[in-house]
């Protein structure tokens, strides 16, 4: 018989729907292993999976493990933009440490970011983009607003345009950012 704990290390190599697929059905005891607040869940989303299985495991996941999400990986360039329009971000995602967007669009992103200020924890966010964003500056002073952040990596794929300016708000007494990492990889010139 083996302890919990060997368990909860089995499951820190697991995303958090291969572990509700395998064992929540199985007993009683991995019924509780599940539920318990010492699982600290890594929800990985896809569009490799048909566009109902993947809103199945947000529905049965996401919202019924808000306290229980280390971190949230979102792949998908039409199911991202779907999952993020319905997705609530409130403070009760209190274990939530890292965030991972890809293929978001830069509309969804600018609407997002303000959202995830409630977050206590969110030290790490990561966002792929596809599209042009003229907006950087905007879009900055938004992730410098992430009270916690200390890692920030925002790539902007088809942001080739050199004229783009940034304007990066000067820290200030009333702006002082917790960002200790900031990897910007698209082009830009500072104004």
């Amino acid at each position: 018989d083996l302890s919990n704990e060997v368990f909860y290390e089995i499951f820190e190599y697991l995303d958090a729907c291969e572990i509700y697929y395998a064992f929540s059905n199985l007993n009683y005891r991995f019924q509780q292993l599940i539920n318990s607040s010492l699982l600290l869940l890594k929800l990985k989303l896809d569009d490799s999976q048909s566009e109902e299985i993947f809103i199945n495991n947000y529905q049965q996941i996401l919202h019924l493990n808000k306290g229980q999400i280390f971190s949230i990986h979102l792949w998908s360039s039409e199911n991202t933009n779907q999952i993020i329009s319905i997705f609530t971000i409130d403070s009760s995602f209190n274990c939530l440490e890292s965030l991972v967007f890809y293929t978001i669009e830069s509309n969804v992103l600018i609407s997002l970011l303000p959202t995830l200020t409630c977050l206590p924890r969110l030290f790490s966010l990561t966002i792929e983009t596809w599209s042009n964003i003229k907006d950087l500056g905007n879009i900055y002073r938004l992730i410098f607003n992430l009270p916690k952040l200390k890692y920030i990596k925002f790539k902007a794929i088809e942001s080739n345009n050199f004229d783009i300016i940034i304007s990066l708000p000067i820290a200030t007494n009333e702006q002082i950012s917790s960002i200790e990492y900031l990897i910007m990889d698209h082009h830009c010139a500072f104004d």
